[in-house]
């Protein structure tokens, strides 16, 4: 609900770059430096190079397309109280217009490193022939094409339209995307789950989930959550959206990442007992290589780490509204997602190279290196282009409510 006292419209606030200095310049450095270590790294050792790629990448991806679902969502629900946080997010997922998508062409090029189906005759192994439909190049590049294309598209959409009402303050731009946003979560639902599918799950063609897709989906949108969390107490911290960002939406926010934290939760512990009960060995084959060695310690660290511990730093709603302790909590959870994408992913590396499955190993710091090199070189992108438009839609009609806002 908002208040009904008088309210002048909040002026125009830009981001000024220029207020950084040369920090954004250091972190494109800093990037390409990590990624350039990475690269001359993978060409030693490209298996590895592969997978901690893959690792990296998923964790963009994720962020990226978690901001839009938020997006889509903010339209097909007409919300108001996310109507001054709206263009963080049309920012964050506009990433898709064009460095996502490149960000994946190492993963095309080393995907018989990733995939162990991809060199395989479907014709000497029946299981991969089953499957073959789905698993096969032609499928794959489809789908990849396919996925980029929403994403993109969409990214742009939404983003165009938004600014577009900023200049003409056309009302019908809302109704617009609304109706486009209605089919596009229905879309994303599919891309969401085939990119877990393909890009992940098919790391090992044997094992399967019905699961997964929702498993993926909910770090997705947890992760997107705890990253607008963080922009936006760092812009207000700044100096910036004054009068227009109150704690009542770090409120809000701080819900929906409580809910988030708790729904991955209920998909985590779901999936598990289901295999476990059943007990199938071709099903528990995916939560036996993660229980041995290191890796048991690992999963143990991931079920504090990742649910125990945030769902209590979120559970009253003091912790909601304080800055600091919103940020600590969703900057834990950021760091936890990508702990639980190294954990879907790297095991199965050893699995390929028929090492031990005994944990954590020295290549962590490759890992580390992939992911940070992308996350500075999106984050200068992010700060190169949020300063083409206001904060905040200026014109949306349903500003009054989200600026007055109280729940």
């Amino acid at each position: 609900m908002s208040g009904d006292h008088h309210l002048t419209a909040p002026a125009e606030e830009r981001f000024n770059l220029t207020r950084l200095g040369a920090i954004p310049v250091a972190l494109l450095g800093a990037g390409v430096l990590c990624l350039a270590i990475s690269v001359i790294w993978g060409y030693f050792e490209p298996q590895r190079f592969a997978f901690s790629w893959l690792v990296g990448f998923m964790f963009v991806f994720t962020i990226s397309a978690g901001m839009l679902f938020w997006t889509l969502l903010h339209h097909a629900l007409d919300a108001d109280w996310s109507v001054v946080v709206r263009r963080i997010l049309e920012t964050g997922c506009n990433l898709f217009v064009p460095w996502i998508p490149l960000l994946f062409l190492p993963v095309l090029a080393l995907a018989p490193q990733l995939y162990t189906w991809w060199t395989i005759d479907p014709a000497k192994d029946h299981l991969l022939h089953v499957k073959s439909p789905m698993l096969n190049h032609g499928t794959f590049w489809v789908f990849t094409a396919a996925c980029f294309a929403f994403f993109a598209f969409f990214s742009w959409l939404m983003r165009h339209y938004s600014v577009r009402q900023d200049t003409d303050g056309n009302p019908g731009h809302s109704i617009t995307m609304r109706k486009w946003s209605c089919a596009g979560l229905i879309l994303f639902a599919l891309m969401i789950t085939f990119s877990g599918i393909f890009w992940v799950m098919a790391l090992d063609y044997h094992w399967f989930s019905t699961m997964w897709g929702v498993y993926i989906f909910a770090g997705t949108a947890g992760s997107a959550m705890a990253t607008l969390i963080l922009i936006t107490n760092a812009l207000t911290f700044s100096g910036y959206l004054k009068g227009v960002v109150s704690p009542e939406h770090n409120h809000i926010m701080g819900k929906l990442q409580l809910a988030f934290t708790i729904f991955w939760a209920y998909i985590a512990f779901s999936q598990y007992m289901l295999y476990y009960y059943a007990n199938i060995p071709e099903e528990t084959i995916f939560f036996h290589n993660r229980n041995l060695g290191g890796w048991y310690y690992y999963s143990i660290l991931l079920v504090f780490g990742r649910f125990f511990f945030p769902f209590l730093l979120l559970l009253t709603q003091p912790a909601k509204k304080n800055p600091l302790r919103i940020c600590f909590a969703t900057g834990w959870i950021v760091v936890m997602h990508f702990m639980d994408l190294y954990w879907m992913i790297i095991p199965q590396y050893q699995v390929n190279v028929q090492a031990a499955v005994r944990g954590l190993e020295g290549r962590f710091i490759l890992d580390v290196i992939t992911v940070l090199g992308m996350v500075l070189v999106l984050t200068f992108v992010f700060l190169r282009r949020l300063p083409r438009a206001s904060l905040f839609p200026l014109r949306d009609p349903r500003l009054y409510e989200s600026v007055t806002l109280v729940n």
